[in-house]
């Protein structure tokens, strides 16, 4: 395709956007316009960063080579306001964004090059997120807040959208390596390109890495319960205390696997394919309850310690991804996207040994296409709307395991669906300074009605300084793929899960360098979760709840400063009928917060290029407390004097709240470039831990009395360019 017949497509694109945005666009190359519906991570149509309908945090290559972050988990935290995670006894560590955060991690989507990854029987988001490897990653654009309306069922939180290289976007060719000790891994990356012609757009980009990932012990990242007791095999356990006996260390791989990630780009012209596979997994600590008798637990007295089995969470996928564009002509463009993935998910729990199946075990599949028209009519109104269909097979065997077993279906029988998705986008320039953006998308298979996710946005440039954003949207998302099928068989319809959203944005640019964002929100959420009756997932409730985030950065060549602060309060809650719940304890009147979440958190990261060689770079990260999670210790702690046989999941020794009280995370690294060796790097890891490791801790999702440190931990890496 000619750049000329390009040029003649675009600049409509051009003449719409110029007005608002002065020259920010056509200091792009023509391919890079193209881009912008994609690279925008919260539009259909083409959009330029500054009239994005979304809160948006955006994370390039320059702040995830100088984070020396070992996974997105921390790499998300660092640099994204009011996101945290949690690890959870049962199953793999939990993302929350905005005081939502849930005992599986199905109410946001994990993206990478526009393909959702996750995986949809069980769990939800789970691949990529526990690796070192970062070293394919162009950029992270995390959509804060509902993203429906784009990306389809499930985007009720938040939107990670990774982009990978490609061979027409990619860093040096070369070889990173890293060394890790207090939480020991060693990893290896490397990335190659090949081009075919002389013409720059036929060629091949290839990137793997591998990490043996051993984590922290127990010494360095000690267990610590809330609750005093003895287990039944003898060991006595004091209450904030580490636990005297063996468990899995901190983030250690599922069975010693290696983590692995591959990644191949082939590009020829307008035509785009890439393959990907990963592999990856945690072991799992215990909660006290499986540990204590009655009545501060369930286990069987005089059972031995090695009756119990080493829990953990493993997974595997590979996906195919492949698309084409065609411009019809200089108004007119359609892209073709399709695809395969192929998730494995394995979960081991505490009494493998003891039941006579196969451990929860299960493979899906997916068969997805997918068509965009772009229509940009005139220079006030631009228009996108497509479909995609996708086919899935469920309950397939997993590499050596004899029987897919689920939790809520037991062993697993095959079966198909088929989901249709159609959706829509019309972006009009009200005038010069106001731009509305109405978008539509609905969604069903045959174990759903429709699904209508709806967005109403106006995104006003009232100055070259300022932009304020109003924004009223809805997202859903079907239960996931085991409970679907259950109610099927039962002759049950599936309920959906909803949150409808508003959310006021200001934005001011004081200079080029320095800019603030303040954002208001209020959502209202009928959510599925875990009900504590059944152990199923089911509607447990509807809230309302709402907060503000303001940030400021700071962004020069040889500088790079961010400062957040994010505030979330819990204002009602309306638990469904039957149902139990730990999400808050208000209905029970006690507090009025959300359990599992600081409802004030404060970060702080820096990179600074103090000499032309030489480069620092830290970051702290701040969460003020647990009120919600207090709240629930002490509902508990209440209902136990009421009732010596009350559960005794959140109970603690009385007056120990040490696990909600503030916790806090410094990270601080120096790297040197040399002129012939490559990049040296000396990372240090939550250094506060050497003031006081309780600082450090990270409470359990759910069991909010249990918690962790994170261990102090140092980090060397040589990465070195062809």
């Amino acid at each position: 395709m000619s750049k000329l017949r390009w040029s003649g497509c675009l600049l409509s694109v051009i003449a719409m956007m110029q007005t608002a945005y002065g020259d920010e666009l056509l200091q792009m190359d023509l391919e890079q316009l193209m881009r912008v519906q994609v690279d925008g991570s919260a539009t259909l149509t083409p959009t330029a960063s500054r009239r994005m309908p979304a809160s948006i945090t955006s994370i390039d290559r320059r702040m995830i080579d100088s984070s020396g972050a070992r996974s997105l988990f921390d790499l998300l935290e660092m640099f994204v306001p009011n996101f945290h995670y949690l690890p959870h006894h049962w199953e793999a560590p939990h993302m929350g964004m905005r005081g939502l955060i849930g005992d599986r991690d199905d109410k946001y989507l994990l993206v990478v090059n526009g393909r959702v990854l996750n995986e949809k029987t069980h769990f939800g988001a789970l691949s990529e997120r526990d690796m070192p490897l970062l070293g394919d990653i162009r950029k992270i654009d995390v959509v804060r807040g509902p993203g429906s309306v784009v990306y389809g069922p499930g985007a009720v939180s938040m939107v990670i959208n990774i982009q990978t290289d490609s061979f027409s976007a990619h860093g040096a060719d070369g070889v990173k390596v890293q060394w890790g000790e207090g939480e020991q891994f060693r990893a290896v990356e490397f990335r190659e390109t090949h081009s075919f012609s002389d013409s720059g757009d036929h060629g091949l980009w290839l990137y793997g890495g591998i990490s043996q990932y051993q984590g922290a012990g127990s010494s360095a990242s000690p267990l610590i319960y809330g609750l005093s007791d003895s287990t039944v095999w003898g060991d006595k356990v004091t209450g904030g205390e580490p636990v005297p006996f063996s468990v899995p260390n901190n983030h250690e791989a599922f069975h010693d696997r290696p983590k692995m990630k591959l990644h191949a780009h082939y590009q020829k012209q307008d035509f785009n394919a890439w393959l990907r596979y990963t592999q990856g997994g945690e072991q799992l600590t215990w909660e006290h309850k499986l540990l204590y008798a009655k009545p501060n637990g369930s286990a069987t007295p005089g059972a031995s310690e090695e009756s119990y089995a080493t829990g953990g969470v493993g997974y595997q996928q590979l996906s195919l991804d492949l698309s084409r564009q065609w411009v019809l002509d200089e108004q007119r463009w359609f892209e073709l996207k399709g695809g395969y993935d192929t998730t494995v998910y394995v979960r081991e729990l505490w009494n493998l040994y003891q039941i006579d199946h196969e451990p929860e075990n299960h493979r899906e599949e997916e068969y997805q296409l997918r068509g965009t028209l772009n229509w940009n009519h005139n220079a006030r109104h631009a228009t996108a709307f497509g479909s995609e269909l996708t086919l899935s097979r469920w309950g397939l065997s997993s590499p050596g395991y004899d029987q897919p077993y689920s939790s809520v279906l037991g062993a697993m029988s095959e079966w198909n669906t088929l989901a249709i998705g159609v959706f829509g986008e019309h972006q009009w320039q009200l005038n010069g300074w106001l731009t509305q953006f109405a978008g539509l998308r609905a969604d069903k298979d045959q174990y759903t009605g429709w699904m209508w996710s709806p967005r109403l946005a106006w995104v006003a440039s009232v100055s070259e300084q300022d932009t304020v954003k109003a924004i009223l949207s809805r997202s859903l998302r079907k239960n996931n793929a085991e409970e679907l099928r259950a109610q099927h068989l039962a002759g049950e319809r599936g309920q959906d899960e909803q949150l409808d959203s508003a959310e006021l944005i200001y934005d001011h640019a004081f200079t080029p360098a320095l800019s603030t964002t303040l954002t208001g929100f209020y959502n209202r959420a009928e959510l599925l979760g875990i009900n504590f009756n059944t152990l199923r997932t089911q509607p447990v409730g509807d809230f309302k709840y709402g907060g503000a985030e303001f940030e400021v950065n700071y962004r020069i060549e040889s500088l790079l400063l961010g400062f957040s602060h994010a505030w979330s309060k819990l204002d009602d809650f309306n638990l469904a009928d039957g149902a139990s719940t730990r999400i808050t304890a208000s209905h029970l009147g006690y507090g009025n917060d959300l359990n599992n979440w600081s409802n004030h958190i404060s970060k702080l990261y820096s990179q600074w290029q103090f000499a032309p060689r030489w480069q620092l770079n830290s970051d702290l990260r701040l969460f003020w407390g647990y009120p919600g999670a207090h709240d629930i210790i002490e509902q508990t702690n209440d209902a136990r004097e009421d009732n010596p046989n009350s559960s005794a999941t959140n109970l603690t020794d009385a007056g120990n709240y040490d696990s909600t009280k503030l916790a806090a995370f410094f990270d601080l690294g120096l790297s040197y470039q040399s002129a012939d060796y490559g990049r040296f790097g000396l990372n240090g890891y939550n250094l506060l831990g050497l003031l006081d490791e309780d600082l450090n801790k990270r409470l359990y999702l759910l069991n909010v009395g249990n918690y962790r440190p994170e261990a102090v931990a140092f980090a060397l890496t040589w990465e070195y360019g062809f």
